[in-house]
C-alpha cells in the first residue's frame, strides 16, 4: 500500500505540476478580501482535489500499469484503496490549508462565525465528487468512463460558479449553513460506500 501511494505521489509530482500551481494560485487568491462576494476562488481548490485520483487513474491505464500490477503481489483491492486514500489526503490537506487561510481571513475581518458555513460546502464538493465518479472509472476504466468524468466535473464547476457568485448566493459566508455533523457523516457514509463498491466493481473487471 505505502509503494503504491509512493508511486502516485512521483506520478503527480511529474505529470500534474499545472495542478499544483493552479492549486497554489488558487489557494492564495482565497486569502484575498474578494473572495467573500465569490467563493467560487475558496472552493475551486477542492475541485482540483477532486480530480486528481481520476487523473492518475487515466495515466496508469495509459502506462499499462494495471495490467503490470495484476500481476505483482498487490491485490486489486488494495489498489482501489490507494486511490481512495490518496483522495482523502489530498481532501483534508487541501481542506485543512482552505479553511486555515480563511480563519486568518475571517478572523482579521471580525467574522470569524462565519468559518462555521463553509465547512459542510467545503467536504460536500471534496467527497461526493470522487465517491460519485470513482466506481464509474473503476468499471468502465478511465478511457471509457471519460464522458461521465467530464460531465461530473463540468457539472461541479457550473454549480459551484452558479452557487457561488455573489454575497446574496446559497452558498456565500451570508447563506444559510448546512449542519456540519450532518455534512460529515454523510460525506464518510457516502465515501466508504463507494469504496466497497469499487472494489468489488474493478475486482470483476477484466483487464
Amino acid at each position: 500500500m505505502i509503494g503504491l501511494l509512493r508511486k502516485d505521489l512521483y506520478m503527480t509530482l511529474a505529470y500534474f505540476r499545472v495542478f499544483l500551481v493552479l492549486l497554489g494560485v488558487f489557494l492564495a487568491v482565497g486569502f484575498l478580501p474578494a473572495a467573500h462576494e465569490n467563493t467560487f476562488f475558496i472552493i475551486y481548490p477542492m475541485i482540483i482535489g477532486m480530480m486528481l485520483p481520476v487523473s492518475l487513474i487515466s495515466y496508469d491505464e495509459r502506462f499499462r500499469w494495471n495490467r503490470t500490477c495484476d500481476a505483482m503481489p498487490c491485490s486489486r483491492a488494495q489498489v482501489v484503496s490507494s486511490k481512495y486514500l490518496l483522495t482523502l489526503i489530498s481532501v483534508l490537506l487541501i481542506f485543512g490549508l482552505t479553511m486555515l487561510g480563511q480563519s486568518i481571513r475571517l478572523g482579521q475581518a471580525g467574522r470569524i462565525d462565519e468559518l462555521a458555513r463553509l465547512v459542510p460546502l467545503l467536504l460536500l464538493l471534496g467527497f461526493v465528487g470522487p465517491s460519485l465518479l470513482l466506481p464509474i472509472i473503476f468499471w468502465l476504466g478511465a478511457e471509457r468512463g471519460r464522458l461521465a468524468y467530464f460531465v461530473a466535473v463540468g457539472v461541479v464547476v457550473a454549480a459551484g460558479v452558479f452557487l457561488s457568485t455573489g454575497a446574496d448566493s446559497p452558498l456565500a459566508f451570508g447563506g444559510a449553513s448546512l449542519s456540519i455533523p450532518v455534512a460529515v457523516f454523510a460525506c464518510l457514509g457516502l465515501f466508504a460506500l463507494s469504496w466497497l463498491l469499487s472494489v468489488r466493481l474493478y475486482q470483476k473487471r477484466e483487464l
